[in-house]
């Protein structure tokens, strides 16, 4: 274990290009997090480009000090560093090399007959159901009642549960971000603002809404017994009325041991954030609002007639898609990790009292082999060694990394590809460039990408630790955040507005802002350290800015929160 004291540095950690990701990785991600993200999503994205036919290997995740960093791998070169060949040497190989020639056949094949919509079917249609049924049958288990080998046991199964569901995840990205991604690139051709493109989907994302519906239920469960559901401040008022009571136990069973504040081990679940459920609650206290599909009429009309066809062709499948992007990850990943978390938690409440570990928390600094291997032998790792693992993760977190390691790479030229690989690339260009704002471009003061309409003025919650922040939120804050993850919809028809640092136009707060119809500002890289907690604040999704009112304290708090830009 490498000393405290020691500078944290941040070197590639292999050839070619690697970018710092930024919306899906805590500051510094626990050895779980580690093994689970970087062999599941390795693997997962190889087979991925094979069947979309890409010019690519796959998409690396590698970890440097605690953070996430990723590379697409070229099909050819792989152990390349450098700007690409020139484009007569690409073209040529492209139509000479086996393994593109083979490419370009499955990226035909692929674009013809798109099986991406019977993934998409087949998710609606039992898919989703059943990875609702696998996480029921084993929250079913309580980690309480196992003695330590049986605890062992439910470790390791729950582990190979995550594992199951990051690498299904990551494998249904080819069948929802490729149809999105497909979507935007032809808008691009059309000179289509993106932006408006992805408008039309809204309405395409009921999962974004399941939260509040259960918040509702609640609060008119409450209102009929004539309990004023906009006062609600405690579980114990919701459980004193019988029938909102099983709506809260409803909410729970489908809500309650998925991750919310984080995609890690460490992050809280919606049933330890009892506050927030509160607030949820008062915040559907009002009569619910019928919010309506986007219509495409007058982007449909910018599209040359000819093209119209494809267009609504296009449309479809990307509304198809668009809600199980949302839909599934928190099914096949933020639910299997929260009932990991549950049984890591018992654990290390054992561990510590035993005198295994020094402290109980000290647990998320193992992985789950290790967590099983000393539930059943005592020997290791030790709790020295945990202690110095939390420690070093401490220093990793306040660490700032580049944002890239490696050799920059300009931007990719598909000119050269033949026809199939390139629209594939283009899909792929547009889809990960619209997960992330673009470094490049982004200042760092108080403007981004503006999502939906109008201006809401509403008090600043600022997740330096949002752990504590959903448990704070009140109806109409505005909650600003480095990143959301798609479970932060269970609780998010709470704000009125959402400001994050990162993520474009794909990202899990755009989808959110766009559904529950509340005004965004994503890219918003000054964020987090000009806004301060409790300031009032305007966002204004018109012109992409947030303008401070009135501040809370004469200086804001500068959170030290400076992810790479």
């Amino acid at each position: 274990m490498t000393d405290a004291g020691t500078i944290v540095t941040f070197e590639p950690p292999g050839p070619g290009t690697w970018e710092h990701d930024l919306s899906h990785c805590p500051p510094a991600a626990t050895l779980l997090f580690q093994r689970v993200a970087s062999t599941t999503m390795t693997t997962t994205y190889r087979s991925v480009f094979e069947r979309w036919g890409a010019p690519l290997e796959t998409m690396e995740v590698q970890f440097v000090e605690g953070k996430m960093y990723r590379r697409l791998v070229p099909l050819v070169g792989a152990k390349r560093t450098g700007p690409p060949p020139p484009n007569a040497v690409l073209w040529l190989a492209t139509r000479l090399h086996p393994a593109f020639r083979r490419r370009e056949r499955l990226a035909s094949k692929t674009l013809a007959e798109r099986p991406y919509v019977e993934v998409v079917d087949g998710w609606y249609g039992g898919e989703r159901e059943a990875w609702i049924d696998r996480n029921l049958a084993m929250q079913a288990i309580d980690p309480a009642a196992l003695d330590d080998a049986g605890l062992a046991h439910h470790v390791d199964v729950l582990d190979d549960h995550l594992v199951q569901g990051w690498q299904r995840h990551h494998d249904l990205h080819g069948s929802d971000l490729g149809p999105i991604g497909d979507l935007l690139a032809h808008g691009k051709q059309w000179g289509l603002d993106p932006v408006a493109v992805m408008g039309l989907l809204r309405g395409a994302s009921p999962a974004t809404l399941e939260g509040q519906q259960h918040g509702r239920r609640m609060a008119n469960a409450l209102a009929a017994a004539g309990v004023d559901p906009s006062t609600i401040t405690g579980v114990a008022e919701i459980r004193a009325v019988p029938e909102a009571s099983a709506a809260l136990d409803d909410y729970l069973t489908l809500f309650g041991w998925r991750v919310v504040t984080s995609y890690d081990v460490e992050g809280l679940t919606t049933g330890e954030l009892p506050s927030a459920t509160c607030a949820l609650v008062r915040a559907c206290a009002t009569e619910a609002v019928v919010r309506a599909s986007a219509d495409p009429a007058a982007v449909r009309a910018l599209v040359p007639e000819a093209d119209r066809p494809m267009f609504d062709e296009l449309l479809d499948d990307a509304r198809r898609a668009y809600g199980m992007r949302d839909d599934n990850g928190p099914l096949t990943a933020e639910w299997p990790m929260g009932l990991l978390r549950r049984a890591f938690l018992d654990a290390g409440r054992r561990l510590a009292g035993s005198g295994r570990l020094h402290e109980a928390d000290h647990v998320f600094e193992l992985d789950s082999p290790e967590v099983a291997a000393t539930l059943r032998d005592a020997s290791s790792p030790s709790a020295d060694e945990a202690a110095r693992r939390a420690e070093w993760r401490r220093h990793q977190a306040a660490a700032t990394p580049p944002p890239v390691l490696g050799p920059p790479l300009p931007p990719p030229d598909t000119s050269a590809f033949p026809p199939a690989i390139r629209r594939v690339m283009n899909i792929i260009i547009a889809a990960v460039s619209n997960l992330e704002v673009d470094p490049a471009t982004a200042s760092q003061d108080l403007r981004g990408l503006g999502i939906g309409a109008g201006v809401h003025r509403g008090v600043a919650r600022v997740a330096t630790d949002p752990d504590r922040v959903l448990d704070v939120m009140a109806p109409g804050d505005v909650l600003v955040a480095p990143w959301t993850a798609p479970t932060y919809n269970a609780v998010l028809a709470i704000a009125g507005a959402v400001v994050v640092q990162e993520g474009g136009l794909l990202c899990h707060a755009a989808v959110m802002a766009r559904e529950l119809e509340i005004p965004a500002v994503i890219g918003c890289r000054g964020a987090m350290t000009l806004i301060g907690d409790g300031d009032l604040i305007d966002v204004d999704a018109d012109t992409g800015e947030v303008r401070v009112v009135h501040r809370a304290v004469p200086e804001p708090a500068r959170h030290n929160i400076d992810l790479g830009a």
